[in-house]
């Protein structure tokens, strides 16, 4: 067992992958294997296609849910992949009504992504069946029946089915644990990243640092929602089971960490020119390294199932502590103005490595109540209707989507027809693959779809010369497909190779080989022309268009997100669910708004519009978002004094001034600049004593902050708005 363990460590290390993939390419190897057998030991080698297709199209659909969830989503897949392929059959000989089906049925497919990503993958996946189908029946050597294709398609998707199934219910949160550690892993690098700003490097370096930061607080955000939305699958169908009130903890203790790891505190600068001569700010650097290795610790003993080890960070920590006790007896008078801003900094961190300690020390809890904390959702027909008709919009993403993956199949179909294409289905396919929802993910899937279809298309002619013998290139086409599983994620120029070689070993079987390596190439070739020129012209999804709506989303989240922290201060009774509703939709949009500004800089160059504006602008939101989220690290109650008032009109103010900038930027409207209100707040909390009440003087410093980012949100939006609706926008300011 020690022997095999290490074996599959060196293969994650040699391949990339993680014990998901491996587990997955394992039913993959087993699923194509059981195919081979079949048609080798009834000597119909020509049924190695279909069941192979069939094998690959279930197992792209492959939802994360448990056992009970799968059977589900497998019964969904198989009622839509037999009524796809049917109805393939029957129209394939009429070619108008099969090209306006495959409009109607592909842009239906494609907005099943409305109703989530489970949805989506199906979809997805039925669409590819359905290419399949007429590849296989375009290549038919002989007439067969009517129900030959359709059916041993969906025999091999119930076959991969069936393994999933299983494994689910062997290995029932394995899924799950991956997840986690991903989750882990991602806050990690998240700690690291944070790191850096103690002691604070040049200006220059902090906005690049700023922007590495949010783009990291993305994928902490999507690590986050995927493991939600597997703890919502799992609760849903095992309710009961103990083990999965451990892990929906981990997720708990996960997410406080990111919470107050995103934390700002005082103003950086003024922290590291004030105590420059003091060790503290290098100590304060080395815990949060320390804390993001411990992360990346417990992630692998989640997955591993061994202890988790956070002595490094706790001595981290000790040493913070003893620094702090210094300077509490040796401090300089310049040095105790900034002492308690100091204090608020050391205190999150402190308490950050308790959530790490928490993790260490869980043990199998009952689920009633950790399950409280995620509610389910109630899925109706009414609400997936619902979900469906909101999406049905040009401003939506799935909508555009959708439209342009149907024109673009049409399109493709309309060229086969016209140039009587031999094997010209691969078109379709390629379109299939290649053609995404963002310019930039295209372009990046194209030039990988064509560099790994030429590798792939030499590395076939190459072993079916080589090896001519028929089990010999099924065994390669078994292992190509199982390499095309592992790899489809993140090495897509490898996983393309891999199809290709398998799809011209199986042709192989049935037919001459070699006679599909250059309909290969072309198809695949017009195929990602088509695709290019589909999300270059058909409502084309560019980043700076959405950027404006974007950033005003997220303006609103945040401010939605900071009246109800505001409330931990003002109240005695605060609606736990609905404050972690408005975190997770604040915390989304900032991630998204900073994906958008990833998208921009991948278009082309006469699209990236204001890039150096909006990095500056993405910066302040975010930076607006971490001094919010200190909020939500120390929430809790004040106590009575007289300048409560003030709090509460300071955060008022900045609440509906985060709405109003959203609503000028929606609305094409001049942002103004800072009002005589905003100077009163200003100069009230600036000159308000400081020998008030620690969490008093919190709220009254990190409500300053804020302010003060507002200020410079509201410059940069008025300098953007000028910059880019130019006289359209100097017009309306002159009318005020």
């Amino acid at each position: 067992m020690l022997s095999f363990k290490h074996s599959l460590q060196s293969l994650r290390k040699l391949s990339g992958t993680s014990t998901s993939q491996l587990s997955y390419g394992v039913r993959v190897f087993v699923g194509l294997c059981g195919a081979m057998a079949v048609s080798w030991s009834i000597d119909r080698i020509d049924m190695v296609i279909p069941l192979f297709l069939g094998v690959i199209a279930s197992a792209l659909a492959e939802t994360e849910d448990g056992w009970q969830g799968r059977v589900r989503t497998l019964s969904i897949t198989l009622i839509l992949f037999i009524i796809t392929a049917f109805g393939v059959r029957l129209l394939m000989p009429y070619p108008w009504a099969f090209g306006a089906s495959i409009a109607v049925v592909a842009f239906s497919l494609s907005m099943g992504g409305a109703l989530g990503r489970r949805y989506g993958l199906i979809s997805q996946a039925t669409l590819i069946l359905a290419v399949y189908t007429m590849i296989g029946l375009n290549q038919a050597t002989h007439e067969v029946p009517v129900w030959y294709e359709p059916v041993l398609l969906t025999l091999g998707a119930l076959w991969y089915g069936i393994l999933s199934v299983i494994w689910a219910a062997l290995f029932a949160h394995v899924t799950l644990r991956q997840a986690l550690t991903s989750l882990y892993i991602e806050v990690g690098l998240y700690l690291k990243l944070k790191s850096k700003f103690f002691p604070l490097p040049t200006r220059g370096a902090v906005d690049s640092l700023r922007l590495d930061l949010a783009q990291q607080h993305g994928q902490v955000v999507i690590a986050l929602n995927r493991v939600r939305e597997i703890l919502v699958s799992r609760i849903d169908s095992d309710p009961t089971n103990p083990r999965l009130g451990r892990y929906i903890r981990f997720y708990f203790i996960a997410q406080g960490i990111h919470e107050r790891a995103s934390s700002s505190h005082y103003n950086y600068s003024d922290l590291a020119e004030t105590f420059f001569h003091s060790d503290i700010l290098f100590r304060l650097q080395r815990q949060l390294s320390e804390a993001g290795t411990s992360c990346r610790k417990i992630g692998e003993a989640i997955r591993g199932g061994h202890a988790i080890d956070l002595r490094d960070s706790e001595e981290t920590v000790a040493g913070v502590l003893r620094s702090m006790d210094y300077l509490e007896r040796e401090a300089e008078p310049t040095q105790w103005r900034l002492f308690r801003p100091l204090r608020q900094l050391t205190d999150n961190i402190i308490a950050l490595q308790q959530e790490l300690d928490k993790a260490r020390q869980l043990e199998d809890v009952s689920l009633s109540d950790a399950s409280l904390q995620i509610p389910q959702p109630r899925t109706t027909f009414r609400s997936i209707f619902d979900q469906i008709v909101d999406q049905l919009t040009p401003k939506s993403q799935v909508f555009r989507h959708a439209v342009r993956m149907s024109l673009a199949l049409t399109a493709g179909y309309a060229i086969i027809q016209n140039l009587n294409l031999s094997v010209g289905y691969w078109v379709m396919l390629t379109t299939l693959f290649v053609c995404l929802p963002t310019f930039g993910s295209t372009r990046k899937r194209l030039y990988e779809r064509i560099a790994g279809t030429v590798i792939g298309l030499v590395a076939a002619w190459s072993l079916i010369t080589l090896f001519p013998v028929e089990i010999i290139q099924l065994a390669i086409a078994v292992v190509a497909g199982v390499v095309f599983f592992l790899t489809r994620t993140n090495r897509y120029m490898l996983a393309t190779a891999a199809i290709t070689l398998m799809v011209v070993c199986c042709f192989n079987q049935v037919s001459d080989g070699y006679d599909v390596i250059w309909p290969r190439l072309i198809d695949t070739l017009i195929g990602s022309v088509i695709s290019w020129l589909a999300v270059f012209f058909i409502l084309p999804d560019w980043a700076y268009r959405q950027l404006p709506i974007t950033f005003a989303e997220g303006l609103r989240r945040s401010a939605d997100y900071l009246r109800e922290l505001m409330r931990f201060y003002q109240e005695d009774n605060v609606s736990e669910q609905v404050y972690r509703h408005s975190r997770r939709r604040a915390y989304n949009a900032d991630a998204l708004l900073t994906s958008t500004l990833v998208n921009m800089q991948q278009e082309p160059g006469h699209f990236r519009r204001d890039t150096e504006l909006w990095q500056r602008l993405v910066i302040r939101s975010h930076t607006l978002f971490n001094y919010i989220a200190a909020f939500s690290a120390h929430r809790g109650t004040l106590i009575e004094q007289s300048s409560n008032q003030l709090l509460a009109d300071a955060g008022n103010y900045i609440v509906g001034s985060l709405h109003e900038v959203a609503e000028c930027l929606e609305q094409r409207q001049l942002v103004n600049d800072s009002s005589v209100e905003f100077e009163r707040l200003r100069k009230s909390l600036a000159d308000t004593p400081a020998d008030e009440d620690e969490r008093h003087y919190f709220v009254q410093s990190q409500l300053h902050s804020l302010l003060g980012q507002l200020e410079e949100i509201r410059r940069l939006t008025h300098e953007l708005q000028v910059q880019v609706h130019g006289s359209d926008i100097k017009a309306l300011s002159k009318t005020r």
